[in-house]
């Protein structure tokens, strides 16, 4: 094997080692942590899930990309070839399999979500609506009562005539600040990137939970922002949703980047809610910093230390010499 793709290899091996730790640490922390902890907005628990949903990818990409791969390139000898053990071998393999299976879910994805938007958009019109929508905003003819924000980059609302039609003017402006709400949060970004993050977990019924969840919280964050804390508008959102999701059959959503203003199966989670609480203050998460602190601690450690660095490449050839 020549050198750099014994380093490839490496790469590729630490980073699925890294990411299958890191995923037990996640799968941990969403098991024994309180999510739901009283005082926290939907909008920061939100945020938090996003962000421990990314840690097995981007955490296990970050140490690849700045410890252990600079490590092993900087140790190992300009040597004709070296056999990589099995251990090697096989994580290497893992790591292809993840990421492989991670771009055709995204391209996928796009792909479906293209042709959805696409569909709909045959017969469109520009919804007109006061105060302005703020975003590409179309009026479509469909016989299902669809009101959704549509897309990955550039997100587009859509709203089926029969939905428009059986709105009041303040109905519709609601509906348009709760879909604003998605847009400014980047939720349907979110939602593509957790549907094909390259790791492990997406494998366990972690991913699942943890996505429903962030779910819950950018639905719940989005009517916080069309209401802004105004208990009548908190009342009126409440009696709309209803509404909607009398008009509309529950859908089977043929792409993750779709985000509708209504689904019957969280329909009465989102109207108690509306109707019994206010909208809370955002209580920041103290552990999430430590971890980010102890991370970049360790990596500038390695970076900073050559003796490090060098236990680092003797770890890694053990490793490769593993079961050779």
């Amino acid at each position: 094997m020549s050198r750099p793709l014994l380093i490839a290899s490496v790469a590729l091996a630490s980073y699925a080692a890294l990411n299958l730790a890191m995923a037990f640490v996640v799968a941990a922390v969403w098991r024994w942590s309180d999510t739901n902890r009283i005082g926290m907005s939907p909008a920061a628990r939100a945020r938090q899930l996003v962000w421990l949903r990314a840690c097995p990818s981007v955490g296990a990409a970050f140490i690849t990309i700045t410890v252990i791969t600079p490590a092993f390139a900087i140790f190992e000898p300009e040597r004709a070839s070296e056999m990589a053990g099995p251990v090697v071998i096989v994580l290497a393999a893992l790591a292809l399999l993840q990421i492989g299976v991670s771009v055709l879910v995204a391209l996928a994805t796009l792909a479906r979500t293209r042709a959805v938007a696409g569909a709909w958009l045959q017969s469109a019109r520009p919804l007109d609506v006061n105060p302005p929508a703020g975003i590409p905003a179309y009026t479509i003819e469909s016989l299902t009562p669809v009101v959704a924000l549509v897309g990955v980059f550039t997100p587009k609302l859509i709203a089926a005539r029969t939905v428009i039609d059986s709105c009041t003017t303040e109905e519709l402006a609601a509906i348009v600040a709760h879909e604003r709400g998605h847009l400014q949060a980047r939720d349907n970004l979110k939602r593509w990137l957790m549907a094909c993050a390259p790791d492990a977990l997406r494998w366990t019924p972690w991913h699942r939970d943890i996505a429903a969840a962030w779910h819950d919280a950018a639905e719940d964050a989005a009517d916080d922002a069309a209401t802004r804390g105004d208990e009548r508008a908190r009342v009126n959102l409440a009696a709309l949703l209803v509404k909607i999701a009398r008009l509309t059959p529950e859908p089977s959503w043929p792409a993750a980047t779709v985000s509708p203003f209504v689904e019957k199966c969280g329909v009465d989670r989102r109207v108690r809610r509306l109707l019994t609480s206010g909208e809370r203050n955002s209580t920041p998460s103290r552990w999430w910093p430590i971890a980010a602190i102890a991370l970049l601690g360790a990596t500038l450690a390695g970076v900073i230390s050559p003796a490090a660095f060098e236990q680092i490449y003797l770890l890694v050839e053990t490793v490769i010499a593993f079961g050779r």
